[in-house]
């Protein structure tokens, strides 16, 4: 695995300076889930902590893909350099690559990277391999420009409609996959505006849109099993359900359709007449596509967290090791941290005890330090008790209080309103969170 370097950086805008970690090496057969990052154009950038300002940075970016047998290079025209410069820059991150690499694996491409002058054009190479035409290209940016267009337009219902009538086309399952990546940069970036704005262009989608009234569907058949579903309703479901709704019912449920349940479902399908039986077997076929994806998915990202957590516990410098790796620590990582923790603990291994403990110590202050103020915020007040704890929190953070702040707690109220299912916790959250929201708008 190549890590990110830290480097400081300098914000354009108002004059922050901060780190920021910064890949000059991607091989994806390495860190597969990297790839993602460098299609959608988010490579190298970051967010100011201080003004909010996507701030991208200029660095040369060496691209290996071994399943296609590719190696790439971009050196950025802005470093201003020279053809021996440009050179040994290349030759330097080629020789990196190639080190990491066991001998026997090492293919003669690699000692010739292709050179590519803008990054867009690394990208529509990498795209050709995923079988995306220049035609389907052109599609996707349609999609990305009427992404802004609807943003725009979101507060004006008839040029809201407009817009969506003359694109019915492009919105399709990319566009809403599109919207809701651009909604996960935006909170994970600490973007509560942009966020919010893009959570509204999607739920106004919904009814409007072909695509949009299947996930409708599907988030109704979700809600429809109630809080916690047996495994005969879920049953049930799946048999009345059409393919969509199956799906749906299939991923909530996933920890019922183990074993015992394909067994049932195909006792009840080889029961139902012949004329039936053909389009209830094409549906458990599709449910256990679905469950295989999820479960390669997690065993991608359960192999990852693996690597990240042995290169913390190894690491020399652990703060430095930490804050390389930040962008790889995610809730799989923490999770598989305290079950090692759990499992010195059951063996009495007080030293691996802890170095452990002190990673996760560590890892936490990490993750909390890069969390927006705004967002500890409402952590706080999720956690606190009401009327009182709450009260002095508030107190406390007068200055962050501001009307934009509670436009951010009036969203996140309505998202947890709009998750499907039935639960007692969330229900308790959303009544304490509105509570929150009206003494905070009362400034007691």
């Amino acid at each position: 695995m190549f890590r990110p370097q830290a480097v400081s950086l300098r914000c354009p805008r108002c004059g922050f300076t901060y780190q920021t970690p910064v890949f000059t090496i991607i091989d994806v057969g390495q860190t597969p889930e990297l790839k993602q990052l460098v299609l959608s154009g988010g490579l190298n950038a970051s967010q100011c902590p201080h003004c909010g300002n996507i701030n991208a940075i200029v660095a040369p970016l060496l691209y290996h893909d071994p399943a296609h047998e590719f190696l790439g290079v971009f050196i950025p025209p802005q470093l201003n350099l020279n053809e021996a410069q440009r050179q040994k820059i290349i030759g330097d991150l080629s020789n990196a690559l190639m080190n990491s690499i066991p001998a026997e694996q090492r293919r003669f491409y690699m000692l010739n990277p292709q050179q590519f002058l803008t990054m867009d054009s690394l990208i529509e190479k990498l795209l050709g391999f995923e079988g995306i035409t220049p035609e389907m290209l052109a599609a996707s940016r349609k999609k990305l420009d009427l992404v802004q267009d609807l943003v725009r337009v979101r507060n004006d219902t008839i040029a809201f409609n407009i817009v969506v009538k003359e694109n019915e086309k492009f919105l399709d399952r990319e566009f809403f996959g599109l919207l809701t990546q651009f909604m996960m940069a935006a909170q994970a970036e600490g973007n509560r505006e942009q966020a919010m704005a893009l959570a509204d262009v999607r739920e106004k989608l919904l009814p409007l849109t072909e695509y949009g009234r299947r996930i409708l569907k599907q988030r109704q058949a979700v809600q429809n099993l109630g809080e916690r579903p047996t495994r005969e309703r879920v049953l049930q479901a799946i048999l009345q359900g059409d393919m969509d709704e199956a799906e749906a019912i299939a991923v909530v449920a996933r920890p019922i359709l183990d074993y015992r349940f394909f067994q049932e479902l195909t006792n009840r399908i080889e029961a139902l007449p012949a004329e039936e039986r053909a389009a209830q077997e094409q549906k458990r076929q599709h449910i256990l596509e679905v469950l295989e994806t999820l479960r390669a998915a997690d065993q991608a990202a359960l192999q990852m967290a693996q690597q990240v957590l042995q290169e913390l516990l190894t690491a020399e410098d652990l703060d430095k090791a930490i804050a390389e790796m930040l962008p790889y620590i995610d809730q799989t990582v923490l999770t598989l941290l305290l079950a090692n923790i759990e499992e010195a603990e059951r063996r009495g291994a007080t030293a691996a005890v802890k170095r452990l403990t002190d990673v996760w110590e560590r890892v936490t202050a990490a993750l909390k330090a890069a969390i927006p103020p705004e967002v500890q915020l409402l952590y706080a007040l999720t956690e606190a008790d009401y009327p009182d704890g709450t009260r002095q929190i508030l107190r406390d953070n007068k200055a962050l209080v501001t009307p934009q702040f509670l436009e951010f707690l009036e969203q996140s109220i309505k998202a947890l309103e709009e998750e499907p299912g039935e639960d007692g916790e969330r229900r308790e959250t959303i009544r304490h969170l509105k509570n929150v929201l009206t003494q905070a708008r009362l400034g007691v």
